[in-house]
């Protein structure tokens, strides 16, 4: 068993950031919560207001997780039990779990292994008279090429579409923000994401009546339009987010474009790499007229290549760390074995390359240099497994 250089700095998959400014205004900013309103107050108002400017929707709702959003907004929708969602087997399981938890069942739809996003094609299979929703992930930050054929389809059979953009800060589709594009959408707000407030979720929408609903379940269903009396007229949870987790999201938005812009520099120099001298290895590639967010730099590993071994050895040999999402694919996960009768072959695309799909690390402390060394561990590697 070789040992780990420790020699070399660490190159880590994922890492949050906050600048030596931004650390001294949250400092300055916690005591007054600590004496104010330590939930949902003025700085859970300015991050809404953030999250819906990025979106380019006229609302927002703050919850404490994206999962919460994605339930709060599925119920806000309409989608409960006797409904099917289709969501794509290659995501987290959070997503899938969603639509579990409003008590409707998601519908496995396979995913493209180029985009490792879902297929409209694999969608249309799916319909049936119990169809709802179509629950689209933006999968490591890449808005689908394929956006307005699943668009098309959700308008002929009167679904709705719901994005989960836990990947997708900043993303655009010919101009449209991530967040914008369906009927509504969740955004993650969990500490590896491309802005984090530790734990934390927004969902946004344009559409008025799903806004006010989505804010009566974020507040245990209660009856908004006489806080004073609190009656309760939904059956809701208490999905709000603290005034610090909030401060923290405020921080992190004005720093998005500064975000993206390194994560961009990153993903370009992998590019260039795996154009120039792995061809064979695919990867995601961001049409002209698609802004990604790359919250991941995915690629997809030849067959017979014992990604573990990749990973092991980058890690002893380079001090680089890389990682996979997900494995298994979600319609593989034990749970939904066991509550749907999931199989192995029911989305043969999405089986295939979770099982040999590698992200590399993406992350703002990454410089050019940085990307430059992980090619060049992944060559040595690469190269002595192949």
């Amino acid at each position: 068993m070789s040992v780990q250089d420790t020699s070399r700095p660490p190159i880590t998959s994922a890492k949050p950031w906050f600048s030596d400014e931004d650390i001294r205004e949250i400092q300055q900013e916690v005591p007054k919560i600590l004496r104010g309103v330590l939930a949902m107050g003025d700085w859970v108002r300015r991050l809404e207001e953030a999250a819906a400017a990025m979106a380019g929707t006229a609302y927002a709702v703050a919850c404490h997780s994206c999962t919460a959003g994605l339930e709060i907004t599925l119920k806000s929708l309409g989608v409960g039990p006797g409904d099917e969602v289709i969501v794509p087997a290659q995501t987290y399981i959070a997503t899938a779990m969603a639509v579990r938890n409003v008590g409707a069942v998601p519908v496995f739809g396979d995913v493209e292994s180029d985009t490792h996003c879902l297929a409209p094609a694999s969608v249309e299979a799916l319909l049936g008279p119990r169809t709802r929703a179509v629950l689209l992930v933006h999968y490591g930050g890449l808005i689908s090429p394929r956006l307005d054929e699943l668009l098309g389809l959700c308008e002929r059979h009167g679904l709705k579409l719901v994005e989960d953009a836990a990947h997708a800060h900043g993303a655009a589709r010919r101009g449209r923000p991530a967040g914008s594009l369906g009927n509504a959408a969740s955004f993650s707000y969990y500490a590896t994401k491309v802005l984090t407030t530790g734990e934390g979720g927004v969902v946004t929408t344009n559409d008025e009546k799903v806004y006010r609903l989505a804010r009566m379940y974020q507040a245990r269903g209660m009856d908004l339009t006489r806080p004073e009396e609190e009656l309760f007229v939904l059956p809701g949870h208490n999905v709000r987010m603290t005034e610090f987790s909030a401060l923290c999201g405020v921080v992190q938005h004005r720093r998005l474009e500064e975000f993206l812009t390194r994560r961009r520099e990153v993903a370009d120099v992998y590019a260039r790499f795996f154009e120039s001298k792995h061809p064979e290895i695919e990867f995601q590639r961001c049409p002209p007229d698609t802004r990604h967010a790359y919250w991941k730099f995915t690629v997809n590993l030849p067959k017979g290549i014992d990604r573990a071994a990749i990973q092991a050895r980058l890690k002893q040999e380079w001090n680089v760390s890389v990682n996979w999402s997900y494995f298994p694919p979600v319609h593989l996960q034990p749970v939904f074995r066991d509550l749907y009768g999931t199989r192995e072959g029911q989305c043969p695309v999405a089986e295939d390359i979770c099982a040999r799909c590698l992200n590399l690390p993406m992350h703002v402390r990454l410089t050019a240099e940085d990307a430059e060394t992980v090619c060049e561990a992944f060559e040595a590697v690469y190269k002595g497994l192949s």
